[in-house]
């Protein structure tokens, strides 16, 4: 039987330019998964990540830290205890500041490869 349980600190981090991310299911996930995408991801201090979209909505809780998520053009302050709407096609960009890194779990409805 395969196991369906396991922690996040043993799932690798993928490293981007801009950021790290868990992927926890998904095309890429420690779990497989066409329907379903989930992981953590970690901004550092100081970023402005590249402006983006995505073919699918995306759904964002605010695990620890302070920032601001630009969804088409409306800056959205995010911090600890915040969800957050991306709807497919959205453009977006995450935003910190030098006081604070930001740490979120994103989930992806559908199908959803990350490779920038």
């Amino acid at each position: 039987m395969e196991n369906y349980k396991f922690n996040e600190k043993q799932i690798q981090k993928k490293y981007f330019d801009d950021r790290w991310v868990r992927f926890a299911f998904g095309l890429q996930g420690h779990i497989k998964s066409e329907n379903l995408s989930l992981g953590v991801v970690e901004f550092d201090k100081n970023i402005r990540s590249l402006t983006h979209a995505h073919e699918v909505d995306e759904a964002l809780y605010v695990l620890s830290g302070k920032g601001q998520i630009d969804i088409n053009g409306k800056i959205n302050d995010a911090e600890k205890g915040d969800f957050l709407f991306i709807p497919k096609m959205a453009e977006h960009t995450i935003i910190t500041s030098d006081i604070s890194k930001l740490r979120i779990l994103f989930i992806f409805a559908g199908k959803i490869h990350i490779d920038y």
